[in-house]
């Protein structure tokens, strides 16, 4: 028996997402895609070796209709992978934080950035998904894309932003979070720059409006997401004492 492709899942009234398995089956990887009434908009370019697929995925949620936009929460590999592929087929805007430009275009390199980590600058070897290209739209803190509102979160990459989906209560966080096995927690810290200010964004955020938390790596967190933050922040203070 075949084995069935991934497909989008609804997760609020207008939030999809695509559940990729990458890296051999051992990374989640999600692509969200939120239905507004000027269209869709895709969050974030999944995982290499995928790109083919989100592309099709996408087609068959919209019943063919193209995105109007890419929002991109940052470049890393696993999130910028279709990136150009969309850019060459669709001619869609993309957009991403102003301060996350440089590292999707070149000439910046995610593994210069200076960090204490010495994992960060050996294993950090993402390179830049749209290189040679132009990002249309550079997003600042309190702008909009259609229905998203965009919250700036450094740490984990430069740019990083964060989309608020105020009528469905829903952030959608990039790598700010990460929901391992079901338990929320840091980005993974091989991939954190700079995991102090990566923690100072965790606290801006939370102090949004919102119930479900959708982080790349592993399942929504829904109706509970500010509880389980401020679980996840007490248990890190404890730990500091």
């Amino acid at each position: 028996m075949a084995k069935a492709k991934p497909a989008f899942e609804q997760i609020t009234p207008h939030i999809h997402k695509l559940n990729l398995l990458a890296f051999g089956g051992i990374l989640p990887v999600g692509v969200w895609l939120v239905q507004g009434a000027g269209g869709w908009t895709v969050v974030d370019a999944g995982a290499p070796s995928f790109e083919k697929l989100i592309l099709e995925q996408i087609l068959v949620q919209t019943g063919g209709a193209i995105p109007k936009h890419l929002i991109l929460t940052h470049g890393h590999a696993d999130h910028g992978a279709a990136a150009q592929l969309m850019r060459e087929q669709w001619n869609l805007l993309i957009a991403a934080g102003r301060a996350e430009i440089p590292y999707l275009v070149g000439p910046a390199h995610y593994n210069r950035i200076p960090s204490p980590s010495l994992q960060y600058r050996l294993l950090q070897i993402s390179g830049p998904p749209l290189i040679g290209r132009n990002v249309q739209l550079p997003l600042d803190e309190g702008m909009h894309i259609g229905d998203l509102a965009v919250f700036a979160a450094p740490g984990h990459a430069p740019g990083q932003v964060a989309l608020l989906h105020r009528a469905d209560r829903a952030l959608i966080c990039g790598d700010a979070f990460a929901n391992f096995g079901g338990r929320l927690g840091d980005p993974l810290a091989a991939f954190t720059y700079d995991m102090d200010l990566a923690h100072r964004s965790q606290a801006r955020l939370a102090e949004l409006e919102f119930d479900h938390l959708l982080a790349s790596h592993g399942p929504p967190v829904m109706n509970t997401a500010r509880e389980e933050i401020r679980a996840l922040f007490a248990h890190r203070a404890k730990k500091k004492r």
